[in-house]
């Protein structure tokens, strides 16, 4: 049965088309494909992430294929994988508590729990002993791919549940694209970022890890490029392959960057909008403790946390997480003053709804694009951010990354020698992959903002007289629009609630 139908409307006029009704227990044909194109999609990316470093190409085809249920794949901490573990029960228990007539998306939210629980659980234990901090061998992929699949199972229950909202989520995200690809930078963006994506997925498969040894050298020290693979990009101070050591620092460059902006969106968004929501003294409290991060100097302040708590990626990931985060919550607290005034969220406070509800169903909703838009722009400044203090020492010293690629080629001279294909590599990586954020954070706001894509679209005025000078000419139809409509989106057949009436006849000449 088809999800959209259609059906006379008692109350059109003569000529009206027939409008589209979704019928009930449906979900969009759209969503279906997409949640089975997308959970492959989204297992391949997650055990590629986690792929063993000791499985290259050269080491057979089996041995490669061994390598997608090796014991490496999935090797969470255990504590990671109980948080959201609870996080998805107390989804569960929230959509069970609902009224609706069936609870399909519960039981898999549920499901989905029960498989996270277990799994943390089991990783846990570690040499006859339980910690949060374990990770241990428990078959981390086939966990992994039941979670995955119970994901999207969760996602075509909600879609079954809500028709309505699905149909909706999958038209907004198919216009979004379609703005989306009329900006030549946010594809430019798109493609630079999916290139080095790539680059760090397959780096298992593009560069053996056994040639980042200290003892893999492979020429001479500072030997520039030659026509074997591993020497297109020369060797470093050790004799070591740039080319091996720039595809695996695109890992740790990547992850850093999105990981600490993944905390810095939280962190921002939520003191924001609450800030914003409440107001008075909760809200100063808020905004003082933002203003307190703002005024503080940054690159210090890391550089203690990070002499501090000790040189290690993980703890440069929360660094650069907590204090990335004012920037955001005073961009989101200000979108929320101008949301909490407008006529839905009186009326969600009159019918008794709780702060909680209206900050999560209304609020929320209202400012995401805002948040989205500038969390691709933070991530720029959080790989920017790991690279100063990777440049400075500060860094993974047991991990390749671009900062300490830099850092390495200062402290040995490089840049006099000049051994230029040290340098250009990764300085020219972090360049390309900052510029695409940006891109790509300039083109999402453009997008989502309809009143800056207006801008936009005014700034390119197709020539001709405007409406008060073709009016006076007694031509109105020669007018030319100020702004475009060529992004607007209307419904198939029109506005259905803005209809003109088929006999209504103008007043001529001052009649009444």
């Amino acid at each position: 049965m088809s999800a959209v139908t259609s059906q006379k409307n008692g109350s059109a006029g003569p000529g009206d088309p027939e409008q589209p009704v979704l019928e009930h227990g449906t979900m969009p044909s759209r969503l279906k494909r997409w949640i089975i194109i997308w959970t492959p999609v989204v297992w391949l990316v997650m055990t590629l992430a986690t792929f063993p470093k000791d499985r290259p190409v050269t080491s057979g085809f089996g041995n490669v294929m061994g390598g997608f249920v090796s014991d490496e794949i999935a090797r969470y901490p255990a504590w990671v994988v109980l948080i959201l573990g609870l996080l998805i029960l107390g989804f569960a228990i929230l959509s069970l508590l609902r009224r609706q007539r069936k609870h399909t998306l519960a039981y898999a939210l549920f499901a989905l729990a029960a498989v996270l629980l277990g799994w943390g659980f089991a990783a846990g234990f570690d040499d006859g002993g339980w910690s949060l901090t374990s990770s241990s061998e428990v078959l981390g992929w086939l966990w992994q791919t039941i979670a995955i699949v119970l994901i999207g199972a969760a996602v075509w229950a909600w879609g079954y549940a809500n028709p309505e909202r699905a149909y909706l989520m999958v038209f907004n995200t198919r216009q979004t694209w379609r703005l989306y690809r009329s900006n030549w930078q946010g594809m430019a963006g798109i493609i630079i970022m999916a290139f080095f994506a790539a680059m760090a997925l397959l780096s298992p498969f593009l560069a053996d890890h056994a040639y980042l040894a200290p003892n893999a050298q492979i020429g001479l020290p500072f030997e520039p490029p030659w026509s074997s693979y591993y020497g297109w990009f020369g060797t470093d101070e050790q004799g070591l392959s740039v080319l091996a050591e720039f595809i695996w620092s695109s890992r740790i460059s990547l992850v850093v960057g999105l990981l600490a902006t993944a905390i810095s969106t939280m962190l921002g968004a939520a003191i924001g909008i609450f800030s914003g929501f409440y107001g008075g003294w909760r809200g100063e409290i808020g905004m003082r403790l933002t203003d307190w991060f703002l005024v503080l100097p940054w690159l210090p302040l890391a550089l203690v946390l990070a002499a501090a708590w000790g040189q290690n990626y993980w703890m440069i990931i929360l660094i650069i997480g907590i204090t990335s985060w004012p920037g955001t919550s005073r961009i989101v607290r200000s979108q929320t003053l101008s949301v909490r005034e407008l006529q839905f969220v009186e009326r969600s406070r009159a019918i008794g709804s709780s702060n909680f509800h209206t900050m999560m169903r209304h609020i929320l909703p209202n400012v995401f694009p805002l948040i989205f838009a500038n969390t691709v722009l933070v991530v720029a400044i959080a790989i920017l951010s790991e690279t100063t203090l990777s440049f400075l020492g500060l860094g993974d010293p047991l991990n390749f990354s671009w900062g300490t690629m830099l850092r390495g080629a200062w402290v040995s001279g490089a840049a006099g020698l000049p051994a230029w294909w040290y340098i250009l590599p990764p300085g020219f990586a972090i360049i390309l992959v900052v510029l695409a954020f940006t891109f790509m954070g300039t083109a999402f706001d453009e997008v989502l903002d309809p009143k800056l894509r207006k801008r936009e679209e005014a700034g390119s005025r197709p020539e001709g007289p405007d409406a008060a000078t073709a009016a006076a000419a007694g031509t109105p139809e020669a007018a030319t629009p100020i702004v475009s409509m060529d992004g607007a989106v209307l419904p198939e057949g029109g506005l259905p609630h803005l209809r003109h009436e088929q006999d209504y006849d103008p007043p001529k000449g001052g009649e009444q």
